[in-house]
């Protein structure tokens, strides 16, 4: 009988033991489970964003593409004062920007006109180096987007304050990397 008694408290015992242990190994088994699924809520999350990204990204494209040609179909302002006829190489009545006298000033919101004698834009912005030349222009091509232009493509008519430029309207949207996004209006 002492024998039964002892393999009996023994198997309680064996028992009593086990059930201790797998206390802490269901436990981490609810721990890693719940931390899966958060893992995977997470990365749910991510894609998610990474989606919605995407879609912003491409709304912005299109948005930019239809503001382009919504600009070309409707750029020919009627407040525009009419045309003043010009060559653009050898009038001795327009002056190199090099040439003008603080050329952020005088050339402060003049109009452009494209080699046909349209206008294509209006003077935004003018950096100007350390000698005081200009060292590019900001043409607004609209009150959202404008290109910087280096100097020598423009000349400046003082008497009627109008910059002229040989670049074509379609030439400046065409410029690589240049048209940003401006907050205010020109």
């Amino acid at each position: 009988m002492t024998v039964r008694h002892l393999a009996l408290g023994g198997a309680f015992a064996l028992a009593g033991s086990l059930a201790f242990l797998s206390a802490p190994v269901l436990a981490q088994s609810a721990d890693q489970q719940q931390y899966q699924e958060q893992q995977q809520q997470y990365q749910q999350q991510q894609q998610d964003y990474q989606n919605k990204q995407g879609q912003y990204d491409d709304q912005k494209r299109q948005y930019d593409r239809d503001a382009r040609h919504y600009d070309q179909a409707q750029w020919n302002y009627n407040d525009y004062p009419s045309a003043y006829n010009y060559r653009y190489d050898d009038n001795p009545h327009l002056s190199k920007l090099y040439l003008i006298a603080e050329p952020s000033q005088q050339l402060a919101n003049a109009p452009v006109e494209g080699p046909s004698g349209d206008w294509v834009g209006r003077v935004r912005n003018v950096e100007t180096g350390t000698d005081g030349r200009p060292s590019r222009v900001e043409i607004a091509l609209n009150r959202r987007v404008s290109v910087w232009v280096d100097p020598r493509n423009l000349r400046f008519d003082a008497d009627d304050h109008v910059v002229f430029t040989s670049l074509t309207r379609a030439q400046l949207w065409e410029t690589p990397g240049a048209t940003i996004e401006a907050e205010g209006t020109y």
